[in-house]
């Protein structure tokens, strides 16, 4: 009888042990599919905030290009009306040359 418990009591601790061993791997084969998922998460998270970082700075820089060709068209109005306004003073200051001239 001893004979006959020792061995199914040893074929119990071999189907122990198995079914031990297939769970240890399957909680390996998930944590390691968990941990891929979480990763790939990660960084699509990641990659979506660069998007959005990168699209933001693009709206941004057409702005400033928006902006500085306005600067620019005005300070091209500027300088047109700088140089009109020269050329009258230098009218003025010919011709008040002239009637000082035309008095002595």
């Amino acid at each position: 009888m001893p004979k006959a418990m020792d061995t199914a009591v040893a074929a119990k601790r071999i189907d122990f042990v198995t079914m031990g061993l297939m769970a240890g791997w399957a909680l390996t084969l998930i944590t390691i599919v968990w941990q891929v998922a979480i990763k790939d998460a990660t960084y699509t998270s990641r990659l979506d905030e660069i998007e959005s970082d990168l699209n933001k700075l693009d709206r941004r820089v057409d702005t400033a290009e928006q902006f500085r060709l306005e600067i620019s068209s005005d300070l091209a109005e500027i300088k047109t009306d700088l140089v009109w306004i020269r050329q009258t003073l230098q009218d003025n200051a010919s011709n008040i040359e002239a009637i000082r001239n035309a008095k002595d």
